[in-house]
């Protein structure tokens, strides 16, 4: 019996020491890949104070042999913190998972929300190589207490429950993914500043896949904005990030767009800055725009399509495309504005002229190849305004000879840089025209000094008294009995 026993425990001995032996398999092949649980793991805690919270990822190895995960990495200078099956690390090798197993990662991250500094999106990733393919996790969280609008990279609706809806908080406003606001009228008080989240929404709306602009504030025509900033306290829209690196960077989001039939849109002391497009409005949609700044966007700053849109008193400068763009008609009065383009903006080419203007829109072709038009009328009126820049003719009048609609539209006591633009017509009536810097200037526009620079400026009580007077300029200085051309009066 004795002898028995000595033989079962020397197989199993033997039994243990072979399995310790035997190598591990894993697998090489490149097309086997890691799983996670999610694909961007979200803190949507918004602190008030310093805080911090924690987060859970799931790797998954759905592969029949064991995989090795040759390197995970957090990187440095993190805000996020990762422990790694029990381990705390920024970056590990060699992490092995056996077959259709799981790891767990947890990740904390430390916010404190009155620093200005940060972010408003804090976002980082978790870095996993495995058999040479590169894959990560994506980490996004709050970094400063404001107000976040809509959800990251999703088509989210501002909640208005049928009526008004006022952002007066004196914290920043977030708004994330593609906003909708429907059903309500938006007002912003004085002094709030509306940050935009960029980069893409994919999301789907009744089974459809969608592909939008993140950072988009999308009126319906059930919805309208009034925007009420006051000389020396203007609301601000610009981009998420704050960092020095990205201040003059242009269209880091989408637009304010005021869909078909949005009306009852006002914008007063407002001033939009690095977005794809400052303003567009739809097709019997309105908009009254004075006293704003839109600058450093990556197409248009006002694209108006058959939309109803006036202003006074604005100034448009370093813009991609147009400063203006009218197409398929629509009706336009613009008073005592300044619209620029010297290129002032390193990742911008002033390639287009200032003012664009059409009586039709091209939206495909029919079953011949033919192009398919679309007619409106244009009216557009433009008193006391500038149309300066570096290329040599700053409007362009774009009226087809095969288009019918009616092309209206009238310059009265403007300032307007041209070369080949016909001004033999009595649409200009007592505009001024120059052809180079020699002629005119501002006072320091690489510094966004959009001043009249001299006193003996061309601009200079060359403009019109006009029926409806504008008697104080964009910085609230009273306009004289001649006054200036321009959205500024000249100051000695």
């Amino acid at each position: 019996m004795r002898y028995f026993q000595y033989f079962i425990l020397t197989l199993i001995i033997f039994f243990f020491v072979v399995s310790g032996c035997r190598k591990e398999s894993f697998t090489e092949d490149a097309s086997d890949k890691l799983e996670f649980s999610v694909d961007t793991l979200r803190f949507d805690t918004v602190f008030a104070a310093r805080g911090s919270a924690t987060r859970a990822i799931k790797v998954f190895n759905r592969h029949n042999q064991s995989i090795k995960i040759d390197e995970i990495d957090l990187g440095e200078n993190s805000f996020y913190r990762m422990n790694v099956d029990g381990t705390p690390t920024a970056r590990i090798q060699d992490v092995e998972i056996a077959p259709n197993d799981s790891l767990y990662i947890f990740t904390e991250v430390e916010i404190d929300p009155t620093n200005t500094a940060n972010p408003f999106i804090v976002l980082d990733s978790i870095r996993f190589e495995t058999n040479g393919n590169t894959q990560y996790v994506w980490l996004e969280s709050f970094g400063q207490d404001a107000v976040y609008v809509g959800e990251s990279y999703r088509l989210a609706g501002l909640l208005c429950n049928g009526g008004t809806v006022t952002w007066e908080d004196p914290r920043p406003y977030v708004v994330l993914g593609f906003l909708l606001v429907d059903g309500c009228d938006l007002i912003i008080n004085p002094g709030v500043d509306v940050h935009f989240q960029g980069g893409t929404t994919r999301d789907t709306l009744d089974g459809i896949a969608l592909t939008l602009p993140n950072g988009t504030m999308y009126l319906t025509n059930t919805a309208s904005i009034d925007v009420r900033g006051e000389l020396g306290n203007p609301v601000r829209f610009s981009t998420d990030r704050i960092e020095p690196e990205f201040e003059d960077v242009p269209g880091q989001w989408g637009t304010i767009w005021m869909s078909p039939g949005s009306r009852g849109n006002k914008m007063n002391y407002a001033e939009i800055r690095n977005a794809a497009i400052g303003v567009r409005v739809d097709s019997a949609a309105d908009l009254r725009i004075d006293n704003s700044t839109i600058y450093e966007t990556s197409s248009s700053a006002i694209l108006g399509i058959h939309a109803d849109i006036s202003g006074t008193n604005n100034l448009i400068f370093d813009i991609s495309i147009n400063d203006l763009q009218f197409e398929y008609g629509g009706n336009y009065h613009f008073t005592h504005c300044t619209f620029a383009n010297e290129t002032n903006n390193r990742f911008l080419s002033h390639s287009d002229p200032v003012l664009r203007m059409s009586n039709y829109f091209v939206p495909g072709v029919d079953g011949e190849g033919n192009a398919i038009i679309w007619e409106n009328d244009l009216n557009a009126t433009f008193e006391n305004c500038i149309f300066y820049g570096t290329r040599p003719d700053e409007i362009l009048l774009d009226d087809p000879e095969e288009v019918t609609a009616a092309f209206n539209y009238t310059f009265n006591h403007c300032l307007i840089k041209k070369d080949t633009l016909n001004t033999d017509l009595p649409n200009y009536n007592n505009s001024v025209f120059v052809e180079s810097s020699d002629e005119f200037g501002f006072l320091d526009s690489p510094e966004f000094d959009y001043r009249l620079d001299t006193i003996i400026n061309p601009a200079v009580n060359a403009g019109a008294n006009l029926t409806i007077p504008v008697p104080t300029d964009l910085d609230g200085m009273i306009r004289d009995g001649m006054p200036d051309i321009g959205a500024y009066e000249f100051q000695e």
